[in-house]
């Protein structure tokens, strides 16, 4: 069996097909395309479209369905988008994006699925990476936002489990300020600002300048120590066993990790996923193998 698994970001959408047999992705379909997060519904809608259709070109048999791994707020279960009020997909609110794709890839309704982009992400790292030997992983990613993730077994927890609600951190404060804002790109940008005076363009730019720039090495290592303090509550209170980091951020882990252990000694381990940002493609893939969805469901109404 085959199926599209997507990732969509706040500016970007990738998206590659699953052998559900071998559990590898097809890297031949692989197809990528920068997305104006603040198009209107029908420019974002057809960038979308155009990276999903290049990848199911390369096929010469039909798909089992698409799996999207996608931002909250969103109303995952029904295929509708919640996202306002962030710098982001704006125009894609109230949006049934179920029914746009299915229409658009000439599928069925019921074989277009979504799912928090970090949990799709945490199911692809307890289903095949390292956080298979862990029950109880905590996944963050690091990117236009801040997504998390806690999963026992393999299987997100959103509600009870001493998790914050929906699972979700980017609505959380940190001295005041939400969470979202602080570590996320902009928030490591804003840092720098502040600190230097310059303004740079992306995370990228910044860690360039780490061997030569000693104040953008503070920022990383700042950043890395204020994420594991705002963390460590939610962490400790859930028992989690290891953290696992994915996301463009995550790229700088070197620079940062050392600062975020030394708030998370209690863990067992921390690490950056092998599969990068196809983690969250895989497991949003893996919500076309049926017995896989029929667990999930109805986590999938607590989203």
């Amino acid at each position: 069996m085959l199926s599209l698994g997507v990732d969509i970001g706040g500016s970007h959408i990738a998206c590659c097909v699953l052998d559900h047999t071998s559990k590898k992705l097809l890297k031949e379909t692989f197809s990528y395309k920068k997305v104006n997060p603040h198009g209107t519904k029908d420019e974002i809608l057809k960038t979308w479209l155009l990276a999903l259709k290049e990848s199911i070109a390369h096929l010469d048999r039909n798909i089992a369905g698409v799996g999207l791994a996608i931002p909250g707020p969103f109303d995952y279960y029904k295929g509708i988008s919640k996202i306002k009020e962030v710098d982001k997909l704006q125009a894609l609110y109230n949006v049934s994006l179920r029914l746009e794709i299915a229409q658009s890839l000439n599928l069925k309704p019921s074989q277009v699925r979504f799912i928090n982009d970090a949990s799709a992400f945490s199911i692809a790292e307890a289903a095949l990476g390292k956080a298979s030997a862990y029950k109880r992983i905590v996944a963050i990613t690091l990117g236009t936002g801040l997504g998390a993730s806690f999963a026992i077994n393999g299987m997100p927890i959103l509600k009870g489990e001493n998790v914050p609600d929906s699972g979700y951190l980017y609505n959380q404060y940190y001295n005041n300020v939400l969470a979202d804002e602080l570590f996320s790109t902009r928030g490591i940008i804003e840092a720098y600002r502040e600190m230097t005076g310059e303004q740079i363009k992306n995370v990228k730019e910044l860690y360039d300048k780490v061997g030569l720039d000693n104040q953008a090495k503070l920022v990383f290592e700042n950043f890395g120590s204020q994420l594991g303090d705002f963390i460590k509550p939610y962490l400790e209170e859930f028992e989690a066993e290891t953290l696992v980091l994915g996301g463009k951020i995550s790229r700088a882990f070197d620079v940062f990790g050392n600062s975020l252990k030394k708030e998370l000694g209690f863990l067992e381990e921390i690490y950056v996923s092998e599969f990068g940002e196809e983690a969250a493609i895989i497991g949003s893939a893996l919500l076309l193998d049926e017995m896989f969805y029929k667990k999930i469901e109805d986590t999938l109404k607590l989203m």
